[in-house]
């Protein structure tokens, strides 16, 4: 059975988020979620129209807030504010699950 990550058509993105995973079985919580926000912020830049209206709204209010939440800078670009250094799995796998399953929604 392929994996989740296999449907995603970017390769960079793909590749981040096999990384992220890898991160996730080795131990490694921070590195997952730093990759994961990092391919969902990607997302966003590529697909400002994400970042317009009420779609700002979802795309910001629903961005995990265990531990790292997602805002809109003055510049109106997307950017990951962290309030702590360590994550346990059960955050590091909710941001990879995030992002796995907003890339593969917005068919990138």
């Amino acid at each position: 059975m392929p994996a989740k990550t296999d449907k995603i058509q970017d390769e960079g993105l793909r590749r981040s988020l096999e990384e992220a995973q890898a991160a996730l079985k080795s131990g490694d919580y921070r590195k997952t979620v730093d990759l994961s926000a990092a391919a969902y912020v990607e997302l966003l830049k590529r697909k400002p129209d994400m970042l317009q209206g009420v779609a700002q709204f979802r795309n910001v209010l629903f961005f995990p807030r265990l531990g790292a939440h997602l805002v809109v800078n003055s510049d109106g670009l997307p950017e990951v504010v962290y309030d702590r250094e360590k994550f346990a799995f059960s955050e590091a796998i909710t941001y990879w699950e995030f992002a796995v399953d907003n890339l593969l929604r917005a068919g990138v």
